[in-house]
């Protein structure tokens, strides 16, 4: 099994990130929704909508920062 090498580093680094981000994320979006008294389903909803959008911006600069950098063959 041959593994490149290159693209497990910006799998874990784009991992690492999102972990990172996740927990403050996850616990303003709680704090929020229960402060303004939300339901669980209206809280679900907006965890899912701000993690997708979140998601998508981080692996978009996370794919720009590693595509600059290049494949070091």
């Amino acid at each position: 099994m041959n593994i490149d090498k290159y693209a497990l580093k910006e799998s874990l680094s784009d991992v690492a990130v999102g972990l990172v981000i996740a927990l403050p994320l996850s616990f303003s979006i709680l704090t929020l929704c229960h402060y303004y008294e939300l339901s669980v389903f209206l809280t679900s909803i907006a965890q899912t909508i701000l993690f997708t959008i979140v998601a998508i911006v981080r692996k978009y600069y996370m794919r720009i920062i590693f595509k600059r950098g290049g494949k070091n063959e």
